[in-house]
């Protein structure tokens, strides 16, 4: 009895003896690099459930037993363990980026970086909103070598950028990526960059094959954020915005306009007297200021750039849980006032990422977001349109004479660009998307896990136009007045359109992941079907009697209707297995087999199997390099080779005869109603197929520098083509596979990261090229279309015209010159006789160009000292060129209006000035705007993509303010560029006839605060 009451009393004081070496361990957890506070981080008590997350500031407080491990994890940081031997402690996390241990999100799935033998890049959240955009696609610009991010235009609601990994790679087909969004096929437009965690692009086929038929030109996969911890965290995120044009060209005064039309008129008459304004008009305008009556000077570009160009984004996210239920939720809404009147954009964005732990085994996790995007643009044309007519028109028509008094602008169709961008109407859509998903993961038994998940997506444009009249007035000189003469475009409409788009996508898929001693390898098998809809409907009338009142119902006449749905299908089995051997020799095969309802089921066409396979070697293991590792840290090689293939033709259903309704039949000397067949079928049709080659090195050296490098081949075959067929056939050529094609290209990235002190330095540089070449066109001699030809051993898309020489600069030198099929002046352009017969005719048309970019580059130099932070972004393309044709390219020329000149049309040829960069003037640019290398511009560019200072707020501050931590900001966006591109025009966008809207320089100030 003694004995235990003895051993009892020893119990419980021992009890109390392990409760009193229990303490409160308090600390913060920064980068190792750079110094930063960390929040997110999961600290625990190793082999305990005790555990908590840090907060913005990288703090974080937990019990624990003196002697105890705590363990700190995150997705971007290698684990580390810290035993506790006091109340207080710092750690400093080493970042995945660099570490070996990193896992990167896959092809459904993710992986350790060390394991990866495929071509991917990863960038985290912190990379992706240091740039002020309206739309997430611009984000990719200079951030991932291989991928050729190219914005357009800078129009509101239609600025984003377009996006090519490694090349083209289709005639026909579609160029662009797969672009998935937390597993579902979406938009990255949509997305607001505060919601995103990692974008994740998979280049080569051993990354892509587990998207089979759609993975042709890579893969983008989009993770938003989901709560990492208990703690709630508040975010808000907000910037302002004022845009400006990049670029411009500049007009030609009224008086320069008046004396070199009649200069233009002399040179193509030959007559030296000729002319078009009397010398009395022109010693007016000489000596007369201008008075919007009689002496009319406008500047067409600044009377129509009045608009704002003002743009606010504003974002809060929200991240809380508890042991088993967790929430991140995001709103966002945008607003971008373009440059012109009646161009706007706003988007309203709501994401709500719920995750649920049931027990150990089961766990649901679900997606609910809900967009509106509202884009508003004038009615009567696209702002492009307009902005070319601004451009091009000539100076001394009228503009705008009073509120409601447009002027006819010189045209004789009255048609003004100041009145369509201000009072001709408006063109309204609004599209509302709404996105649900909802899955699970169950893990049965050790080792194994069962995924699945469902997601429907619908969006709704909704789009209505209304065409309004504009008064036109007309100059009273005589009574200092205006008349009202005319109406334009003299006809009002509505027109309405609606549409409902729905996608829906089912997948599950199961893993088995084990090892036997140091051999580790992991099964991957699943489905994955996705179905998609579209149901559409349109409405018009005319002549509407109060055009305030704009219902299709007061229409009066010419009612119009349409409508049109259809359905596609796709649906695939995927596996992969996984192996390697103390992560130092690796291998990976992938396989996909898809079933498209794009393709002819009747002809066995609908099924295609994609396979690849790859392999790595971790040489920096290896024994006998021990000696190297002070060095070389980190080495691997990978090699890969697979199978894809590429259905995204803009037809729904390629191989199907193509019929049309109205009158069509004609009998008995009677038109009838019935269908006629456009194109003529082919079942036989089948994907476009892609098989690549990649070999790649990774290496970590002298301790802060990573090294990737890549170089792949891409030999692309059974391209969709159109061949020619009889034109007494009386259809449409249909689809054949028959073309080929080769990419080969290369990619080096590298980083620098230190923190010396206070100073921090993360520097990264991008190199990368991708050459194409058509390697066969059975059946087709070449593919023309308009100033490009895609020909045999040529880059597809070429320039092809004639090579120019020069001018003519005398009668002798034409006369000593090959016969031109143009009778040539001097200050003509002079073309080669490359082929030698003594003439030039189109058999000495040759290839002039390309506008692909090639040797893309970037430098990101990140620069931080104590709560200073700096940015500088320089991207650039060192071989590119632009063909320039039409209004603002030609003097005097414009297809549909009466044209202008442009400043730099003064610099023409003249006896007196015969290097000039433009030929001699003439009324319209006749044979000197034959396609040729004289229009061809070297388009290569280097610009400060960003530039980006930022303070954070001290803590002592931070604290007083009960805020976690603070960034206040200002950044600028496209403010240097240097080219030998024409000055006034924009390198990067392509400005044939000057129809574009011009890319925004912006001046931005923001703030990030974290409650």
């Amino acid at each position: 009895m003694k004995k235990n009451v003895l051993l009892f009393l020893m119990s419980i004081l021992g009890i109390f003896s392990l409760r009193a070496q229990e303490v409160l361990v308090s600390g913060k957890v920064v980068d190792s690099q750079s110094g930063k506070a960390l929040e997110g981080i999961s600290v625990s008590v190793k082999e305990q459930k005790t555990g908590t997350t840090t907060s913005a500031t990288g703090t974080f407080s937990i019990r624990a037993n003196k002697g105890a491990l705590l363990v700190f994890s995150s997705v971007s940081y290698a684990t580390q363990e810290v035993p506790v031997t006091s109340e207080s402690m710092s750690v400093a996390l080493i970042s995945k980026a660099n570490d070996l241990d990193a896992v990167v999100v896959v092809g459904f799935g993710t992986q350790k970086k060390v394991n990866l033998t495929g071509s991917i890049t990863t960038l985290k959240n912190e990379e992706l909103t240091k740039r002020q955009v309206s739309t997430s696609s611009n984000l990719l610009q200079g951030l991932a070598p291989g991928v050729t991010v190219t914005q357009q235009s800078g129009r509101p609601g239609g600025d984003g950028a377009s996006i090519n990994i490694r090349g083209l790679s289709s005639i026909y087909a579609g160029q662009g990526p797969l672009i998935l969004i937390d597993g579902v096929v979406s938009s990255l437009d949509n997305l607001d960059a505060n919601a995103i965690e990692t974008i994740t692009i998979l280049k080569d086929a051993a990354s892509t094959a587990v998207y089979g038929s759609r993975a042709a030109n890579g893969v983008i996969l989009v993770s938003t954020k989901r709560a990492k911890g208990k703690e709630l965290n508040i975010s808000y995120n907000s910037f302002f915005t004022k845009q400006f044009a990049t670029n411009i060209p500049e007009r030609a005064s009224a008086l320069d306009f008046l004396k070199l039309s009649n200069v233009a008129q002399q040179n193509s008459t030959g007559n030296p007297n000729a002319f078009v304004y009397s010398q009395a008009l022109i010693d007016k305008y000489a000596n007369t200021p201008p008075n919007n009556l009689d002496v009319i000077d406008n500047d067409w570009v600044k009377l129509l750039f009045t608009n704002s160009g003002f743009m606010q984004n504003q974002n809060v996210n929200v991240s809380a849980g508890g042991d088993n239920l967790k929430l991140f939720a995001s709103a966002t809404y945008l607003s971008q006032d373009g440059l012109i009147p009646n161009t706007r954009y706003t988007k309203t964005d709501i994401r709500v990422n719920p995750d649920l732990r049931v027990n150990d085994k089961l766990s649901f996790n679900a997606v609910l977001n809900f967009t509106q995007n509202n884009t508003t643009i004038p009615s009567t044309n696209s702002p492009e349109f307009i902005i070319r007519q601004a451009i091009g028109l000539i100076p001394i028509g009228g503009a705008k004479f009073g509120e409601g008094m447009y002027g006819n602008a010189g045209q004789s169709n009255n048609r003004n660009p100041l009145a369509q961008a201000e009072a001709a109407g408006t063109s309204n859509t609004i599209t509302q998307s709404l996105l649900g998903k909802i899955g699970f993961t169950y893990k049965p038994i050790k080792n194994i896990d069962v995924e699945a998940f469902v997601a429907r997506e619908s969006w709704t444009p909704n789009t209505k136009t209304q065409v309004k009249n504009v008064d036109i007035y007309q100059p009273n000189v005589a009574n200092q007045s205006y008349d009202l003469v005319n109406k334009w475009p003299g006809t009002n409409s509505l027109s309405e359109s609606y549409s409902t788009n729905i996608r829906t996508t089912y997948q599950a898929q199961a893993s088995y992941t084990g090892s036997i001693k140091d051999h580790n390898f992991k099964f991957l098998a699943g489905v994955q079907n996705e179905q998609f809809s579209y149901r559409g409907i349109s409405a018009a009338r005319t002549d509407f009697t109060n055009q305030d009142l704009p219902y299709l119902n007061l229409g009066t006449l010419n009612q119009t209707n349409a409508g049109g749905a259809y359905q596609t299908a796709i649906v695939g089995f995927y596996g992969r297995f996984n192996y390697n051997y103390r992560e130092k020799y690796l291998l990976e095969l992938n396989g996909r087999y898809d079933g498209s309802s794009r393709f002819s089921q009747a002809a066995n066409q609908q099924w295609g199997f994609f396979p690849s396979a790859s392999a790595g070697w971790v040489f920096s293991k290896e024994s006998f390099f021990e000696g190297l590792n002070n060095v070389i840290v980190f080495g691997k090689i990978r090699a890969s080779y697979g199978s894809l293939g590429n259905q995204a033709l803009s037809s729904i259903y390629p191989f199907a005869a193509n019929y049309t309704s109205g009158l069509n039949a004609y009998f008995n000397g009677v038109t009838n109603a019935g269908y006629a067949l456009l194109d003529a079928p082919n079942p036989n049709i089948t994907w476009e197929k892609s098989k690549q080659k990649n070999i790649g090195l990774d290496l970590t050296f002298a301790k802060y520098f990573t090294f990737t490098g890549d170089y792949y081949i891409r030999e692309i075959s059974n391209i969709l083509l159109i061949k020619p067929i009889p034109t007494y056939v009386g259809l449409n050529a249909p689809y054949v596979n028959a073309g080929t094609m080769e990419n080969k290209g290369y990619e080096l990235t590298l980083n620098f990261k230190r923190k010396l002190g206070d100073f921090g330095f993360d520097i990264t540089g991008l190199f990368a090229d991708s050459k194409n070449k058509v390697t066969s066109l059975p059946g087709v001699p070449y593919l023309d279309g308009g100033s490009v030809r895609s020909a045999v051993g040529q880059p597809l898309f070429s320039y092809f015209g004639y090579e120019a020489d020069g001018y003519f600069q005398s009668d002798a030198d034409i006369a000593a010159s090959p016969t031109h099929f143009f009778v040539p002046k001097p200050g003509d352009i002079k073309y080669k006789d490359l082929n030698g017969d003594g003439k030039i005719d189109p058999n000495d048309r040759t290839f002039i160009g390309n506008n692909f970019p090639r040797y893309e580059y970037s430098l990101n130099a990140n620069f931080s000292f104590k709560n200073f932070e700096l940015g500088l972004f320089f991207q650039g393309v060192g071989k590119k060129e632009n063909y320039i044709s039409g209004t603002g390219a030609y003097p005097f020329y414009a297809a549909d209006f009466i044209p202008g000149l442009l400043e730099v049309h003064k610099d023409y040829w003249t006896p007196d000035n015969p290097n000039a960069t433009f030929p001699r003037l003439l009324p319209a640019i006749g044979v000197n705007g034959t396609t040729s290398s004289f229009w061809v511009k070297n388009s290569a560019y280097l610009r400060l993509k960003n530039v980006n200072l930022a303070y954070r707020l001290p803590g002592m501050l931070m604290k007083k303010l009960h805020i976690k931590n603070a960034k206040v900001f200002v950044s600028g966006q496209n403010l240097f560029t240097a080219t030998k591109f024409w000055e006034g025009f924009d390198p990067e966008v392509n400005n044939q006839n000057g129809e574009f809207y011009p890319l925004m320089k912006t001046v931005t100030a923001g703030i990030n605060v974290n409650f």
